[in-house]
């Protein structure tokens, strides 16, 4: 069969199909570096090449080959999030009164709702992520969930051998359900109609959040930083797109300079809060000295706990920007630029907001920060995101996923 190659006339890029398929004077887009130019007919592959798009630099420069990936120039993709707060309250609103309507019953399909929603206004060049995942589902295993919620609570009002037999087992459950509801999630998630996949590693899991968290509290925490890094690493490793698994170049040092960061302010506040707490008590106060100057002593009180929660803020923010900026996927890797301080502002004020409103800032809090987040993600892509290969399809069943959302477990990077 005669083959024509087209090419791209501002990057180079090239690719061979049949004659034919591409009609003479169509409009084409470049799926490396989306340029649109017009194609013209040239001659089948095999013959005399004919440049395919003319070029006032003659026709060697219109059938140049594509740049090596090692040396082409890394094109900035960003992501963003288009949703308003607006559309999402109807969503959020809704959901709420049928989950109360029906007593839980209603959470499945609620969750599949709010998902698609924010799924859908999360953009990449341009491009929607999906979600897929079938409420049906997702509703059987929030059934098993309820199940072993209800057996946990009436153990402990009833039957202590019971909640210790039901506990026992959720823990010794961990490590399964993690991998669960990451396989479930990613296999139901999609961008360009490509899914997501997961490589169930039950060993790895079993090591990483079974052995390393019964370590942590016999080292006195002096292991937990290796142990938050094994459980990204575990994450992202595991992960791929299409048939293309992601690598994670972060390493161990890296998380543990951060706790240390993170430990070393807090106490240099601790060391300073605490002999002012000290003199708040009175012994180096003058008899007869009045409340407003007690008062103001009174007040580093409250910086412990604040200096508490901004430093646990500080740690969840630049262990984000750690796990995304040693994530790569083939040609693209991905730079994450949260910062601590505006973290802790949106969470202040969205705490406030919700407050005074009585929960009715939720959507406006939520898609705040889900934007905020968006804005500081970018990939840096030296191939082509079309070029990736489909992985066969499997049917995932959502038990872990109900069972680790209703217990609280957490599996997001």
């Amino acid at each position: 069969m005669d083959r024509e190659t087209v090419s791209c006339p501002a990057c180079g890029f090239s690719r061979e199909m049949p004659a034919g398929t591409i009609p003479g004077g169509a409009r084409v887009t470049c799926p490396r570096c989306r340029d649109t130019f017009m194609f013209a007919r040239g001659t089948a592959a095999g013959t005399d090449p004919v440049p395919a798009i003319a070029s006032p630099l003659g026709p060697e420069a219109a059938v140049a080959a594509p740049a090596a990936p090692s040396t082409a120039r890394p094109r900035t993709l960003r992501f963003s999030f288009t949703g308003t707060a607006r559309e999402y309250f109807g969503i959020w609103i809704v959901n709420t009164l049928l989950k109360i309507l029906t007593l839980g019953v209603y959470s499945a399909w609620a969750k599949v709702r709010k998902r698609r929603y924010f799924y859908g206004n999360t953009m990449l060049h341009g491009a929607p992520f999906d979600y897929l995942a079938n409420p049906r589902a997702l509703f059987r295993g929030w059934l098993i969930g309820v199940l072993a919620f209800l057996l946990y609570t009436l153990g402990t009002n009833y039957s202590p051998t019971l909640s210790f037999a039901v506990g026992a087992l959720f823990f010794a459950a961990v490590p399964w359900l993690v991998v669960r509801s990451r396989l479930f999630n990613l296999r139901n998630t999609s961008y360009r109609n490509l899914r997501f996949t997961f490589r169930a590693d039950y060993r790895q899991a079993y090591l990483v959040y079974g052995l390393l968290s019964l370590l942590v509290p016999l080292t006195l925490g002096l292991l937990y930083p290796y142990a938050a890094y094994r459980r990204k690493r575990f994450l992202v490793e595991n992960s791929g797109y299409g048939t293309t698994s992601f690598s994670f170049t972060t390493t161990t040092r890296d998380f543990y300079l951060l706790y240390l960061k993170a430990v070393a302010g807090f106490v240099a506040i601790v060391t300073v809060a605490v002999p002012l707490l000290f003199l708040a008590g009175g012994a180096f106060l003058p008899a007869g000295t009045g409340g407003p100057w007690r008062l103001a002593i009174v007040l580093p009180a409250f910086l412990i706990p604040l200096a508490y929660l901004y430093f646990a803020i500080y740690v969840s923010t630049n262990e984000t920007n750690l796990t995304w900026n040693g994530t790569q996927v083939a040609g693209a890797r991905f730079t994450c630029s949260l910062r601590a301080r505006h973290m802790a502002w949106l969470y202040l004020s969205n705490a406030v907001a919700i407050f005074l409103t009585m929960g009715l800032m939720i959507p406006w809090a939520t898609v705040r920060v889900l934007r905020y987040r968006m804005e500081s993600l970018t990939v840096l892509a030296t191939g082509d995101l079309q070029e990736f290969a489909a992985a066969p399809a499997e049917e995932v069943a959502a038990t872990g996923e109900e069972i680790g959302d209703i217990f609280g477990i957490d599996v997001a990077l």
